[in-house]
């Protein structure tokens, strides 16, 4: 009696199992503490735990029903929706739930909260858009894409571990960030967040509320710039090759 082969490795459906603890983690420590300071102590709005909830549920179901419904493929666009979603979670704690429901919901005047909300929006704007442009900038002016995908008669692979150091050899990009902006990030945001709690009432109510709006936006920009460079050299960039060359490009060992 012989044994049925085996097929290849669902690389996807593994990467989508191993993702489920940070999809899941953070975007609930986000809702509990949301619940907990926006819902219960504060008493403003039950808005922040229920969109924190939603995301919870999407970031935890998503991976497993693209992985399910592209199961054995291994394609790598696929597979970076997954990674996609998974740094998304993280993304949304140190982002939005640390830092923009704080500007939205806490407590606080207008002079403090317009200048916060308006200043993170811009600055996760500009840190988007210079990503963006230092991606592509090594994606065609480089020897990246020759190197990373090795073609087959059938298809093109991209082996993860060797095309993100590859990537990061050849990224020599400088931070897109200028100085100013990063003394503004790390320096004068602190104190204007901490300021802005001591002219308002409650600040020892505020406390966690604060410290995590000072470490959320810089971290949350150093996160959105994982997410870009996976959605343009995982997503993007696959799905173009597909087009140009008519093969299917996977994921490898």
């Amino acid at each position: 009696m012989t044994k049925s082969k085996l097929g290849p490795k669902d690389l996807v459906w593994a990467t989508a199992k191993k993702a489920t603890l940070m999809s899941l983690l953070f975007p609930l420590l986000g809702t509990g503490i949301s619940y907990a300071a926006y819902a219960d102590d504060l008493s403003i709005s039950e808005w922040p735990w229920r969109i924190g909830l939603l995301v919870t549920l999407a970031c935890f179901l998503l991976p497993f029903v693209v992985s399910w419904t592209y199961r054995r493929t291994n394609l790598l666009w696929v597979y970076g929706l997954v990674m996609s979603i998974a740094i998304f979670a993280v993304y949304f704690y140190f982002g939005i739930f640390a830092y923009f429901f704080y500007f939205l919901f806490a407590p606080m005047s207008s002079i403090a909260r317009w200048p916060g909300l308006l200043g993170g929006i811009a600055l996760t704007l500009y840190w988007a858009v210079m990503s963006k442009q230092a991606v592509m900038r090594t994606i065609t002016t480089t020897s990246f894409v020759n190197r990373a995908f090795d073609e087959n008669e059938s298809d093109l692979s991209y082996k993860i571990q060797t095309g993100t150091a590859l990537f990061e050899r050849l990224h020599k990009e400088r931070s897109p960030f200028p100085k100013v902006y990063m003394y503004i990030v790390f320096g004068l945001a602190p104190f204007y967040l901490i300021l802005s709690r001591m002219l308002s009432s409650g600040f020892g109510a505020n406390g966690v509320l604060v410290v995590l709006a000072v470490l959320g936006m810089p971290v949350s920009l150093w996160f959105l710039g994982v997410l870009i460079r996976i959605n343009i050299v995982m997503i993007g960039l696959p799905r173009k090759l597909e087009k140009e060359r008519r093969k299917p490009v996977l994921v490898a060992d």
